[in-house]
């Protein structure tokens, strides 16, 4: 009997907390995943404001989602800032302030879009795992798995957001950036710059590779 508790025991207690743990991950992660895509929509549209207190004025840049479609950019504020009266339009304000107002707020938007990614991922691979008849089979390869999935999900989002960067500064014509360079160049320099970004998506795809075969390595022990 006491044998027969021993061989029991660790196997029916832990699944209610572990089922538990997960499913309160699942939703928090979730959860985290909504909230930062509603930050991400309203930091794309919400327009920017730049402020001179030299000349005690505050005007609007547009929104990103605005710089993107070409709807404000540097021609737009230089031409708007001309149209100012003489004691505001002597410190440009859209001209000078408002490239770097934009930069931030396309930085923040980046950052967003990573943690909204990397949170719905690591919700539906919680999922995934729960749905799978081999999740307790290894805890090394179980936690290998998720470690790499995760990898794989921030690898695949920062290539891909930094496919779209590229694709939106090449495709660009009002640059300046493209008086002193050729677009080819700066693609070719994008490209290079993320090589760490695909060494992260590739590094996952192995660590996903190798919790597999420890799955099955556990799988054919077991059986024999």
């Amino acid at each position: 009997m006491q044998r027969g508790d021993m061989e029991t025991d660790p196997i029916t207690s832990p699944v209610p907390v572990t089922a538990a743990g997960t499913d309160w991950i699942r939703l928090l992660a979730a959860i985290a995943a909504a909230l930062t895509t509603v930050l991400l929509a309203a930091v794309l549209l919400v327009q920017i404001e730049v402020t001179d207190t030299a000349v005690a004025a505050t005007r609007s840049c547009g929104s990103v989602f605005d710089s993107v479609v070409d709807r404000s950019g540097w021609e737009q504020w230089w031409a708007s800032d001309l149209d100012e009266p003489d004691e505001v339009r002597s410190a440009l304000l859209r001209t000078n302030r408002c490239p770097a107002a934009v930069n931030q707020r396309v930085a923040l938007a980046t950052v967003l879009g990573i943690a909204a990614v990397v949170s719905a991922a690591l919700a539906i691979a919680r999922r995934t795992a729960d749905r799978s008849p081999h999740t307790a089979a290894s805890t090394i390869g179980h936690r290998l798995s998720r470690i790499g999935r995760l990898t794989v999900a921030l690898g695949g989002t920062l290539t891909t957001l930094g496919i779209i960067a590229i694709v939106i500064l090449v495709a660009d014509a009002d640059s300046t950036l493209f008086l002193y360079t050729d677009r080819l160049v700066v693609a070719v320099v994008g490209l290079i710059v993320l090589i760490p970004t695909i060494t992260l998506f590739v590094l996952g795809r192995v660590l996903v590779l190798l919790a597999e075969s420890v799955h099955s390595s556990e799988r054919d022990r077991s059986d024999g």
